[in-house]
């Protein structure tokens, strides 16, 4: 398996970037800062004294609305931005047995299998996520870009051997 080495060229859709990033729990801790600032400004609109439990609405909806925005709304904004921005370029994509290298353009960056951290298989996309030169990268490769037969499930078994699931 050292000497297998894969070749795609391609662009990423947003349903498939976006796919990607939920596979690498990009938002994970945005939903949780987002739930636990509901939590305290919900908390603003009730108060509990002698008289028993007094609700006041605007914070309650002040709360909603901080809610759907960090949990929903931002989630999707930076992915359309982030997708429009850089994933959906074409870019040419070599994997081997020392590593990664993606070239869009006139750019070029190379991970070596020690630099990533993580791998996921999810139904359209291959997702491998590591570090490199103090950043984190996030590459996405769909299935459908893999054209010989069972190439993309032996890519997935190649990358799981490499990355493994480290995260």
């Amino acid at each position: 398996m050292h000497e297998t080495s894969f070749s795609v060229t391609g662009t990423v859709t947003r349903a498939e970037f976006a796919e990607g990033i939920k596979a690498a729990g990009t938002f994970r801790w945005t939903r949780v800062a987002a739930a636990l600032g509901t939590v305290w400004l919900a908390a603003a609109g009730i108060t509990l004294d002698a008289e028993g439990v007094t609700v006041h609405p605007v914070p309650l909806v002040v709360a909603a609305a901080y809610a759907a925005f960090f949990a929903v709304v931002l989630p999707r904004l930076l992915v359309r931005l982030q997708h429009a921005r850089r994933a959906a370029a074409e870019k040419h994509t070599a994997v081997d047995g020392s590593g990664i290298t993606v070239s869009r353009g006139g750019e070029t960056t190379r991970m070596t299998w020690d630099e990533v951290r993580w791998y996921h298989d999810t139904p359209a996309t291959h997702v491998l996520v590591g570090r490199t030169d103090r950043r984190t990268c996030l590459l996405v490769l769909p299935k459908r870009l893999f054209t010989g037969p069972g190439e993309s499930d032996l890519f997935g078994a190649f990358a799981h051997a490499r990355a493994g699931d480290r995260g």
